[in-house]
């Protein structure tokens, strides 16, 4: 199994950028894999639970994981668990020192029967941290930042002040506002949402997509209208100042040159030609 390194990835965005061509980085994570176990294996308590988080019903769960089969199918990118366990990169913890639960555990080995699943007939894999990993400052190598500017960028978020942070080191960028978890995105966000991309996808070089289980779809749907788009899923955060998550802590950290970029600790070093 081939997992595409950050590299390739945005080799390919720039050139899609470059030559107007549509282009989609789809992330499904630990979310997305506990998602569709909770669809497909009917354990309803735990669906009810992630309904309300990323504030969509339940009984549009089944036309969500369609959406998100049909997407994924067609994306350029679609994120895979299995380098956790390949020994070529980190292992996933829940913080230093501390394990992912074996429930945890279970239902992210189960990923190629979930997939399978979901429809998600799609081979051209890459790394769940690739969002974390593509604002890597790295000796020699271009990263996500580099890529955005002098390009005009639309991002996805919960986060409308971010534009003005982000304009404050030269980057054109725009924010179409969501809700936040437990709020109802899909009632209060998504059809707005997917308006706004339909008459604006063409006016931008790149999307950024932070929002959630629902924000795969939203994804999907700036490539079908011809645009390109990377989830960058909790980087909007940590653009906002916010800590990356506690996993991470061993292997990446602030860069002291650039509030929006990470570095590698020796820890993450290590792992440096697998990235």
């Amino acid at each position: 199994m081939k997992i595409y390194k950050v590299d390739e990835i945005l080799t390919k965005l720039n050139n899609c950028i470059e030559y107007k061509k549509p282009f989609s980085h789809i992330r499904f994570g630990d979310g997305g894999i506990k998602f569709l176990h909770s669809l497909f294996y009917t354990d309803l308590n735990q669906l009810a639970v992630i309904c309300r988080k990323e504030g969509f019903p339940l009984d549009k769960c089944v036309d969500i994981s369609e959406l998100w089969g049909y997407y994924a199918r067609r994306a350029d990118f679609i994120d895979t668990p299995q380098i956790y366990f390949d020994g070529s990169f980190w292992p996933r913890l829940r913080a230093p020192g501390k394990q992912i639960t074996d429930k945890t555990l279970e239902r992210l080995l189960m990923w190629p029967d979930l997939y399978y699943r979901a429809e998600f007939d799609n081979d051209k894999y890459c790394n769940p941290e690739s969002n974390y990993l593509m604002i890597l400052r790295r000796n020699g190598k271009k990263n996500l930042l580099d890529i955005m500017k002098n390009r005009k960028i639309c991002m996805i978020t919960v986060w409308p002040g971010l534009q003005y942070k982000l304009k404050e080191f030269g980057y054109k960028v725009d924010t179409v506002q969501i809700v936040g978890h437990y709020q109802n995105q899909y009632d209060n966000s998504f059809e707005k949402v997917i308006e706004i991309i339909k008459e604006t996808c063409k006016n931008y070089d790149l999307w950024l997509v932070a929002a959630g289980e629902l924000g795969r779809i939203y994804s999907g749907i700036i490539k079908e209208n011809n645009g390109r788009t990377i989830d960058i899923g909790f980087v909007a955060e940590f653009w906002q100042g916010k800590t990356i998550h506690p996993r991470l802590d061993l292997y990446m950290r602030r860069s002291q040159n650039n509030p929006l970029e990470l570095k590698l600790t020796e820890e993450g070093l290590i792992f440096s030609e697998n990235i």
